[in-house]
């Protein structure tokens, strides 16, 4: 039977006038990534996107959660 790994990926809304996803394009981290590099290093890695959900405060969408996994090392 496969053993898995599961991993996150948080794109942060809050801070925005109005929140939008095209956050993940505009905007660097300390690292000098954008959410889009990291969603995208996470593909290279191996990491298959298996869920994507939304966390609400009010009426308005502060996270996305992207979550992943891959085969764990035997």
């Amino acid at each position: 039977m496969d053993q898995w790994t599961y991993n996150v990926l948080v794109v942060d809304m809050t801070g925005m006038m109005k929140p939008s996803i095209t956050k993940m394009w505009e905007v660097r981290g300390p690292d000098g990534l954008t959410d889009w590099d990291r969603l995208q290093n996470m593909g290279r890695e191996g990491w298959e996107l298996v869920n994507v959900a939304t966390v609400a405060t009010g009426q308005n969408t502060s996270q996305v959660v992207f979550t992943f996994k891959r085969k764990a090392a035997a």
